[in-house]
């Protein structure tokens, strides 16, 4: 047994060549930690904040012909993006920042053929599209109902209501640093270990005195502090381009630790399986591109087709990704993501099994 002055000082020297060899590793270099910075860099100067369709939510508490008419006429306006629902929910959605108008058709629209004037709600972080979404109900109206006696000439009454003010920069930070943590882990890991496994590199390592737990302990722990240390400086050029962070710290740095060890048991499970880099490019590019275009890094997962979302959901980058915006963005602790992270979570015990099933040392 070794004293704890020895050990220690093997960790450390270990750690300290991990790290040097990460940084001499070219490609792990670029996808893991340049390929990000660029990344948040031009979607962030890009801005694609400037779009035309309005969030519009829709709550028909008539639910007759004449307010079903009316759903279907402005459910017609390419320019909407239609969300229905109670009240609470339409008006917590709207004071979240997710819509920008919200329109209540009252009880007794089109009863004995009264068409009171309805009542919007305007976000106040969305006012410009709040004013074109109430400019087209009324029009909406005013034409559907011309024939009605007694109609006034204002149809929509608008109020405004304090929301978040969202931006795409909100959005996007969450899900660069959910593509970090995995390039970091496919990438830095199945790279580099492929790499001392063809030269022998570890095969002459372990003709030394150094324990194998040490070894691994140190490539682990040098892996998980470039991640936060990558995520401090995406977060510094998110704050840049105008970032707000509604959660607590700590939550999402247990959020990335988890995160990072499952997809550094990824790697090391690539690592194991590949005899050189050739292999082991083409299968780490196949896990990671999926996922970087479906797991919602740079645009709602939403967005794809129903028959893809059970798919996409079971992703670990998208359950990742929800877990971080959910710190992010909505303020949520570990208890309110909890199932993104049980997602998380089974990828970890899989990923695990599955990295101790195909590692080897040659």
């Amino acid at each position: 047994m070794r004293p704890f002055g020895i050990r220690l000082g093997m960790l450390w020297a270990l750690f300290l060549a991990s790290v040097r060899m990460f940084v001499r590793n070219r490609a792990a270099v670029f996808f893991s930690l340049f390929l990000p910075l660029i990344i948040m860099l031009i979607f962030g100067v890009l801005n694609f904040e400037g779009t035309t369709t309005i969030q519009l939510g829709v709550v028909d508490e008539a639910r007759n012909q004449a307010s079903q008419g009316l759903v279907s006429a402005i459910g017609k306006v390419e320019s909407f993006e239609i969300t229905t629902g109670d009240r609470a929910t339409t008006m917590a959605a709207l004071k979240k920042g997710d819509l920008d108008l919200a329109v209540i058709i009252p009880a007794d629209w089109g009863v004995d053929r009264n068409y009171p004037t309805l009542k919007a709600y305007a976000a106040t972080s969305a006012q410009q599209n709040a004013q074109m979404g109430a400019l087209i109900l009324n029009s909406i109206v005013l034409r559907s109902f011309a024939g009605s006696t007694d109609l006034p000439a204002t149809m929509v009454s608008v109020e405004q209501v304090t929301a978040r003010d969202l931006g795409y920069i909100d959005f996007l930070v969450p899900g660069i640093v959910g593509m970090t943590v995995m390039q970091l882990g496919l990438f830095g890991v199945a790279f580099g270990f492929v790499h001392l496994k063809r030269t022998g590199a570890l095969r002459r390592l372990f003709a030394t005195p150094t324990s194998p737990a040490y070894f691994l302990g140190a490539q682990v722990a040098s892996r998980l502090i470039i991640a936060f240390v990558q995520v401090v400086i995406l977060f510094g050029i998110g704050i840049w381009f105008g970032l707000q962070m509604f959660g607590d710290y700590l939550s999402l740095a247990a959020i990335v630790l988890l995160g990072s060890m499952i997809f550094l048991a990824v790697g090391f499970s690539i690592a194991g399986w590949a005899k050189n880099e050739d292999q082991a490019a083409p299968v780490a590019n196949l896990i990671s591109l999926p996922m970087m275009f479906l797991s919602g890094v740079f645009f709602p997962a939403e967005r794809f087709p129903d028959v893809l979302q059970p798919f996409i959901r079971a992703l670990p980058l998208t359950a990742l990704n929800d877990a971080l915006r959910g710190v992010m963005i909505d303020g949520a602790g570990l208890a309110a993501v909890a199932r993104p992270m049980a997602i998380v979570c089974a990828w970890g015990f899989l990923s695990f099994a599955v990295s101790l099933k195909l590692f080897r040392w040659r």
